[in-house]
């Protein structure tokens, strides 16, 4: 293309109804196979993982950068997307690039549906103790008498006895010490995620095993350096996925073990803990593990984008052609 060659941004609308597979139904729609690829990622972010189904429908709108002779330029960009399910209703997604960031996907209340940096171990997460000062779970009723509650944050997160354990004597009522030498509360350096036995447990990101062996109350235990001094904690796994040994290199997703009760465990469930810079942090606020949110001047400029493309999408506005100065 020469320099002086005029080049414009032709937006396109596609839509249609999901027939076989989105993929499918997307292509013979007529949207780019990379744009189709970026949506399918986002949409199953939006989805919690589940696919669209038979009848479900959809409409795309993306900008591709055209040349006067016709020529497209690159792959175009999805400037918004809308899909309506039968189980979640309308869903719509917008593409918007921040100050400090790249173009990617977002929801309406501006928040990102690219993958975190570090995911959560497990594909159906269910915290059943929390991290911060807990009483200690061997220390609790058991044979159907209760097990420690949440309570809210004041400090560091307390998972108390139960009333049933307080009144048996089991534990010490919230806000009253443990006697001396007790050790009814203990730091839970981590988040218990409960799930069955042999549930696959995943990597939470790239990096290297450093150990795989039993240990101690963790019972069966694996830890993986990430790098830029991060590593996560996998505890009371009934078994090692084939492979797993000190040394070898693991990526984000892939399957390390297999959820169990060895160790000091009360029942299955799968221990995790993330440790940034030599010291335990909470996994489920750690910020790798989190969606990106759009805050300040980004967000208010992406509720003006939000407010102009629903407008544009409701007044059925014509394709029409804009100039490009910056590629977008």
């Amino acid at each position: 293309m020469a320099p002086d060659d005029p080049v414009v941004g032709r937006e396109n609308v596609v839509q249609g109804f999901v027939e076989e597979s989105l993929e499918d139904s997307l292509a013979r729609a007529g949207l780019p196979a990379s744009l189709s690829l970026q949506l399918k990622d986002a949409l199953s972010s939006a989805l919690d993982r589940r696919p669209l189904e038979s009848g479900d429908r959809f409409q795309v709108r993306y900008l591709q950068t055209v040349a006067a002779d016709g020529r497209e330029i690159g792959a175009g960009r999805i400037v918004s997307a809308e899909v309506t399910t039968s189980g979640k209703g309308r869903i719509a997604l917008y593409g918007f690039r921040p100050t400090r960031g790249v173009e990617q996907l977002w929801l309406g209340n501006g928040e990102s549906l690219a993958a975190p940096a570090m995911r959560l171990p497990l594909d159906t997460v269910s915290v059943t103790s929390g991290f911060g000062v807990r009483a200690d779970p061997f220390e609790q009723p058991r044979n159907g008498l209760g097990a420690p509650s949440r309570l809210g944050t004041v400090g560091a997160t307390i998972n108390t006895a139960t009333a049933r354990g307080i009144a048996l004597g089991l534990a010490p009522a919230p806000g009253r010490t443990a006697p001396r030498g007790g050790g009814a509360f203990l730091m839970h350096n981590g988040v218990d995620l409960l799930a069955p036995t042999g549930t696959p447990v995943l990597a939470a990101s790239d990096g290297t095993v450093v150990g795989a062996a039993p240990n101690a109350g963790y019972g069966n235990w694996i830890r993986v350096d990430h790098g830029h001094n991060v590593a996560t904690v996998y505890g009371h796994l009934s078994a090692f996925a084939p492979g797993i040994a000190a040394g070898v290199k693991v990526q984000r997703g892939q399957v390390i073990g297999l959820v169990g009760n060895t160790g000091r465990s009360t029942g299955p469930h799968l221990h995790f803990e993330v440790i940034n810079n030599g010291q335990a942090v909470d996994p489920i606020k750690f910020s790798p593990t989190r969606k990106a949110k759009l805050e300040g001047a980004d967000l208010d400029s992406f509720r003006k984008l939000v407010r102009q493309v629903d407008a544009a999408r409701q007044d059925e506005a014509p394709l029409r052609l804009i100039s490009v100065g910056d590629g977008r």
